[in-house]
């Protein structure tokens, strides 16, 4: 396949990726309205904070090793290099799954130790703890095959992937499993997955060439520490951002409206993270060109899928706000926080996009400039969070403040970044 022919079956396939979740996003948060109560919502949406732990762990890890897939991918060695990353990733992620799922029996425990209720949540976290070990181990896969330019059979798995999960949690749902689904429709999405990549591949497992002589995992960690280093600052203080609003509305709020924040959040999320999917979809191809010399031409494929994700991002949250309007009755919007404070989550999330925009395509020159900036995204809005909620505030006004000036602060460092790269190039 010729790279112009490759490129585009690979951003054909992320767009079809883009409209299932566009499909399938909505579809969920509805079917979760409609048959859980706020309490188990609020369950529901702690239980992914709490999964999110592994992000603690991993340090950013799939990140990087996707970047020194992508620079290795056709020079020399590369077939040692990719052999090593890959050895290297399987021992990483099967200590991780061990570590994590030790603290995935503590944790849980000290954070529903204030619950007052009768919802039944132990067995259905440890389900859902044994599948997400297991899912970890997925991430090697998943790494080698987009650093390696192999986006096309990635992107079909995970396109049957979600649409596995999406169908077996409505199903499971629907016929009364509660907060059991979300366990079981993990685990029917990773077979899912791990059939298509074994079809896809002709029936065949061999992916790579492995390599054990000469795997060193000291010699390899230390290749990857120099990107390690910082993105692992970063990937660790995204936790506390991302997860912050689901903790902290349990335990301050309790568990109904810690619901309705969590699914009020999740419609808001899900349209930003359908749209930055466009972005991300092609980082390695970003990460390829400009390890070609490309630079300016790697921009320039950058800024076309930044207008398009941006664009409908836009029309998206147009679009829920028109349905809400007419239809101010339906079920779903009984589940959510009022008009009011939603125009508050929008906007926080609009934000949100424009930050991860233009860190993605900065970090394809393997650095990591925004750690200061992660920093204070990560302690600032989770504490002006709890402010707003101990001032009585709308609960997402004093968070925009926080994302505001780290969008001021991001575009300058990406500004000045890409002419540093650019005179470098030139010189």
């Amino acid at each position: 396949m010729n790279t112009y022919k490759k490129y585009r079956v690979v951003s054909l396939l992320s767009i079809c990726m883009s409209l299932l979740r566009v499909i399938v996003g909505p579809i969920t948060l509805l079917v979760l309205a409609k048959k859980m109560t706020s309490e188990e919502l609020g369950f529901y949406y702690t239980f992914f904070s709490l999964t999110a732990m592994t992000q603690l762990l991993e340090v950013g890890m799939t990140g990087v090793l996707r970047q020194y897939y992508s620079h290795s991918y056709n020079q020399d060695n590369s077939q040692d290099k990719i052999s090593n990353y890959f050895i290297f990733s399987v021992y990483w992620y099967f200590a991780l799954s061990i570590l994590f799922y030790i603290l995935g029996t503590i944790i849980p425990f000290v954070m529903y130790n204030d619950y007052q209720g009768h919802m039944l949540w132990e067995r259905p976290w440890f389900l859902l703890l044994a599948i997400s070990c297991f899912s970890l181990m997925l991430l090697p896969l998943n790494a080698m095959l987009d650093g390696t330019q192999r986006q096309h059979l990635l992107i079909k798995a995970n396109i049957l992937n979600q649409l596995a999960v999406a169908l077996s949690l409505w199903g499971f749902i629907y016929t009364g499993f509660g907060l059991y689904a979300l366990g079981l429709s993990q685990l029917i999405g990773i077979l899912s997955f791990l059939t298509t990549v074994f079809v896809l591949n002709k029936f065949s497992w061999r992916l790579i060439k492995l390599n054990y002589k000469v795997f060193n995992f000291k010699e390899v960690l230390i290749d990857l520490w120099p990107l390690l280093k910082k993105t692992s600052v970063v990937w660790f203080l995204g936790y506390f951002y991302w997860n912050g609003f689901n903790i902290l509305s349990f335990k301050y709020l309790g568990a109904e409206m810690a619901g309705f924040i969590g699914l009020s959040v999740a419609l808001m999320r899900a349209g930003q993270n359908i749209a930055i999917s466009i972005l991300n979809s092609q980082m390695t191809l970003y990460a390829n060109t400009i390890a070609k010399g490309l630079v300016a031409e790697s921009k320039k494929i950058f800024d076309k899928y930044f207008f398009l994700s941006f664009c409908l991002l836009l029309c998206g949250y147009a679009i829920f706000y028109m349905v809400q309007f007419l239809f101010p009755e339906f079920f779903l919007f009984k589940k959510i926080l009022p008009i009011n404070q939603m125009i508050f989550v929008s906007i926080f999330f609009i934000f949100t996009f424009l930050i991860s925009g233009f860190e993605v395509f900065i970090r394809c020159f393997k650095v990591e400039k925004f750690i200061f900036t992660q920093l204070v995204n990560s302690l600032l809005t989770p504490l002006l969070f709890w402010t707003g909620i101990a001032l009585n505030f709308k609960y997402f006004l004093l968070p925009i403040l926080s994302v505001l000036l780290v969008t001021i602060m991001t575009v300058y460092i990406s500004k000045k970044s890409y002419s540093g790269f650019i005179n470098e190039k030139s010189n």
